[in-house]
């Protein structure tokens, strides 16, 4: 029976991504005419095990620092007729693209292809670089691996087809840092060299140049990039390695301390006849950037629309965004510097008071790819409250677009606002609940206030933990004199979210007693209001059995706060100073953010206990009666028995002016 493709997997001892990598070969092997070959490198029986429950077709391989010799192994046995290799650290997401280009017949008329693999950064998935690969070809005689360490299949002839398959492949995520890169480093770079030595091309260059990259060995990784480029000129054919160089070189100029030096190449790279329409997007957006850190703004503006325009026409010919790649450098990566680019344009605009293009940049940018806007929402905002004289036209080009992306219709709803458009600023806003951008919840809490719209629908859509979060940020923006204003405008609209209410209550509350210099007795009524909110808040979610013991381990740390300072206060008015002392060291345990708070009551109970204490009617009759006994003894000089009487008067009446004076007269004789 013929068979369409041989999948060759080179495994060693991986057992975790070994068998996601099987699983993801398996459709291929249910739904065509393929068979699987293992090259096994490893010595675990259990790795093995795995394997057989895939295929009995497997060839032990003893290691010797070639992956040529490994993939020919496996090569020579092939049967196919399409080859397939893949990594035991890779798996694919969906091979369905590629089965029906074998079902449907369609592979007969291509001699190779690529997919792509997707190399993660971190361990989230949320960071990776996506390259074309060309692991896919036409079974000839020829067909064989070359190079002993990054390996590839020759001859690859075309034409060539482009899938969009994916595997994922996290092994650059274990090698964040510089000390994972420097192991891999000194097992590659020697064999590398060795192959340079031996046969110097643009293939072996580009893997030299990622290889002193890693290692942030940036001027060596320039020496051989710019060799790269000048071998990649003796062919007639631009390849993909010198596409990449081309693109790199900038990049690395850039990163050893020389951005003069890395615009000035780029430019150069974007006059030569060499560099294809994807390089060129690339090194126009790359150009940008460095346009903004040497200040160079008008001429970083003509590169944001150059990367426009190059980004149009391959649109309109894709084609040619389809041939022209080269590892990492495709059309789909220069579509990912499209924000970031472009974002740049708004800042060479306002820098060069080109305010007309606001509207047209803003046009541009890709709105619905939200993963990709959404890290420069935070740029987006700086560059909008840094210039509020253009706050209209910022937000008249908002409201142009034609986008359902929730960072717009936010800025939507303040242009509305803006135009005293109430119905469309409501509109806007009740848009904006269902779909709030991460981050802006408090700018919602805030148009809603000053609307007076209610935030009960948004209160609806979200958590307390994320209210919380919400309130704490919105105390930090508004003025402690706009609090009352602000808890005014908001509570009618959340009548029944008393709890939400009272957090923000609280957070308010908590900013005045910190940040306003207030001392006793100012310091009382916040304090009080403070109390009662929270008793309120507790009153409503727990039992009174539970609240009529306020050190429970249960209650909430500001409940039990409250609980001590509410009886401070109490103490404070009837004049029981002492009282308060071990009750504001229970305090500061439980809520030690409120120390100032707590210092103050503490000062002001030090300075209560340190002052005279007005004396009562009788002590005063007693203390007249002992200064005429006094006079008595100074007017016989009977000085000795003078002084101990004044000591019990001075203690009998310690803020009476006259016993001082009389204290000192008898300490003079």
């Amino acid at each position: 029976m013929n068979i369409q493709l041989t999948i060759s997997l080179l495994a060693s001892d991986r057992p975790d991504t070994l068998k996601k990598c099987l699983d993801s070969l398996s459709p291929f092997l249910k739904k065509l005419n393929s068979e699987l070959i293992v090259v096994f490198t490893g010595k675990e029986q259990e790795t093995l095990e795995i394997i057989r429950q895939y295929t009995s077709h497997i060839i032990p391989f003893t290691w010797c620092d070639d992956f040529s010799a490994a993939r020919n192994a496996g090569l020579n046995e092939a049967s196919g007729e399409w080859f397939l290799y893949i990594d035991d650290d890779e798996w694919f997401e969906d091979p369905g693209e590629i089965i029906q280009f074998f079902q449907s017949g369609e592979y007969r008329h291509y001699r190779s292809a690529f997919y792509v693999v997707r190399n993660y950064t971190d361990w989230s998935g949320k960071q990776y670089a996506d390259a074309h690969v060309g692991r896919m070809c036409c079974l000839t005689p020829e067909t064989r691996f070359v190079n002993r360490i990054h390996e590839f299949l020759q001859p690859f002839s075309e034409p060539e087809k482009m899938f969009r398959s994916f595997v994922h492949h996290y092994g650059y995520a274990e090698k964040e840092d510089i000390r994972g890169n420097a192991s891999k480093f000194d097992r590659n770079i020697p064999l590398l060299l060795k192959q340079y030595k031996e046969n110097p091309n643009t293939q072996n260059c580009m893997q030299l140049v990622q290889e002193y990259q890693s290692v942030d060995e940036f001027e060596t990784a320039v020496r051989y990039c710019r060799q790269g480029l000048k071998l990649g000129e003796k062919d007639a054919r631009i390849g993909a390695c010198e596409l990449w160089m081309q693109v790199r070189l900038p990049i690395l100029l850039s990163s050893s301390g020389h951005p003069e030096e890395a615009l000035k190449e780029g430019e150069r790279l974007l006059m030569h006849p060499r560099t294809l329409e994807v390089g060129q997007a690339h090194l126009h957006a790359i150009s940008a950037n460095l346009c903004w850190e040497l200040k160079e703004y008008q001429k970083g503006l003509s590169h944001v629309r150059r990367y426009h325009e190059k980004m149009r026409y391959l649109e309109k010919h894709p084609d040619k965004a389809d041939r022209q790649h080269g590892a990492t450098v495709t059309y789909e990566s220069a579509k990912k510097r499209a924000v970031s680019a472009y974002v740049a344009g708004l800042l060479f605009a306002s820098e060069t008071d080109e305010w007309h293009r606001i509207k047209e940049i803003l046009s541009w940018m890709p709105w619905d790819q939200e993963d990709q806007v959404s890290p420069q929402y935070g740029n987006l905002e700086k560059w909008k409250w840094s210039h509020p004289q253009q706050k209209e036209t910022i937000l008249e080009g908002y409201s142009a677009l034609r986008t359902g992306n929730p960072y717009v219709t936010l800025q939507k709803a303040l242009w509305a606002e803006d135009k005293h458009l109430s119905a469309e600023a409501e509109d806007y806003y009740r848009l904006c609940i269902s779909d709030c951008p991460e981050g802006f919840l408090y700018q919602l809490a805030e148009f809603a206030a000053r609307n007076r719209f209610s935030l009960e629908p948004l209160l609806e859509e979200i958590t307390i933990e994320t209210w919380d979060e919400c309130t704490k940020v919105l105390a930090e923006h508004t003025k402690t004199s706009d609090m009352p204003g602000f808890l005014e405008n908001l509570r009618p609209g959340m009548q029944r979210y008393p709890i939400c209410i009272w957090r923000l209550e609280q957070r308010f509350l908590e900013k005045i007693l910190l940040k306003q210099a207030m001392g006793m007795p100012e310091l009382a009524e916040p304090l009080k209001q403070y109390c009662d909110s929270v008793a309120a808040e507790a009153e409503t979610l727990y039992r009174s059995e539970l609240l009529n013991e306020p050190d429970h381990y249960a209650l909430p740390y500001q409940y039990k706060f409250t609980s001590a300072i509410k009886t401070v206060l109490e103490h404070l008015e009837k004049e029981n100073y002492q009282a308060c002392i071990p009750l504001l060291e229970k305090a500061v345990r439980v809520f030690p953010e409120m120390s100032s708070v707590i210092g103050k009551l503490s000062n002001h109970i030090e300075e209560k206990l340190q002052t005279p204490q007005p004396v009562s009617e009788e002590f005063e009759l007693l203390g007249r009666q002992v200064k005429q006994m006094l006079y008595g003894l100074i007017e016989h000089e009977q000085w000795q028995e003078a002084w101990g009487v004044v000591n019990q008067l001075a203690a009998l009446l310690p803020g009476d002016s006259e016993v001082m004076k009389l204290k000192q007269e008898i300490l003079s004789h």
